[in-house]
């Protein structure tokens, strides 16, 4: 039940594809056939259970309050990102995480308000996948996994180790096997409820959806990679999922994340800081 509830962040997070998307030349899908279908499995669970839990949280759940919900859970995936600024030689960001950490989690009461960013500390999102990619490694082949959303061989490696760089994820105290599931339950919802005009466009506009996610999920894993350096224009982010990781910001657009924390199924799950 775990693995499902981190699973729906990351369907939130990471199928926010922007309906203009184009195929770029050259995608490395081996398995498209296989993949289309998978898609299409995945957007029938969206359709019928994730997507009608987001909007029933919309409806029951004030703007203040879901933007505390996404504030708190960013600030519990700092430690992972930090991890990644490291690993990456990044060590002036990983100063900016680590600074994050301290004022949202003291200042920002647990990480409800972003007191940081009025601070000049700007969020940014590293995961394992990424630091895969700057250490050199290729991305391997495209892959769409039902509820999970798309990733490649090297992102997909990287949430596993995301998974064991999160505290949350070894620490042992009175409940925390629940404490684990509404912290993946309330990532995937959030990211979903925060993805419903994007996947609705998606739906309704493109020609291809498959291709519009793959395309933008493609773009934006690059621009993550470089930073942001390498600037995509009308794209959303891909929220970073905590416990199991992520996604870039407002999706929104997302922090390159909010996984962030599922689509057209959405993505999110990102996610989804994915920069």
């Amino acid at each position: 039940m775990r693995g499902l509830l981190l699973a729906l962040g990351v369907v939130a997070a990471c199928i926010g594809a922007p309906s203009g998307a184009r195929a770029q030349d050259n995608v490395n899908d081996p398995f498209e056939g296989a993949n289309r279908g998978l898609f299409a499995a995945h957007e029938a669970v969206d359709q019928a259970v994730i997507e009608p839990i987001a909007r029933g949280y919309r409806a029951v759940a004030p703007e203040p309050m879901r933007n505390g919900v996404v504030n708190f859970l960013r600030n519990l995936r700092a430690p992972v990102i930090f991890a990644n600024d490291v690993l990456q030689g990044e060590f002036a960001r990983a100063g900016v995480t680590a600074a994050r950490f301290g004022v949202n989690t003291t200042i920002g009461v647990l990480g409800a308000l972003d007191a940081a960013e009025g601070m000049g500390l700007e969020r940014h999102n590293e995961d394992f996948g990424q630091t895969l990619a700057v250490w050199g490694m290729a991305e391997g082949p495209y892959i769409f996994v039902p509820i999970l959303g798309p990733t490649n061989l090297r992102d997909g490696a990287g949430r596993i180790i995301d998974m064991a760089l999160d505290p949350l994820a070894w620490a042992e105290f009175d409940g925390y096997a629940g404490a684990r599931a509404a912290r993946g339950l309330a990532t995937g919802v959030s990211a979903r409820e925060r993805l419903l005009e994007t996947v609705d466009g998606v739906r309704r506009d493109a020609l291809d959806p498959y291709v519009s996610i793959r395309t933008s999920y493609g773009l934006l894993r690059a621009s993550a990679i470089q930073n942001g350096r390498n600037d995509v224009q009308d794209l959303p982010e891909f929220e970073e999922i905590p416990d199991l990781s992520a996604a870039p910001e407002e999706a929104l657009p997302v922090d390159q994340d909010e996984p962030p924390p599922a689509a057209p199924a959405a993505p999110a799950a990102s996610i989804g800081d994915a920069k």
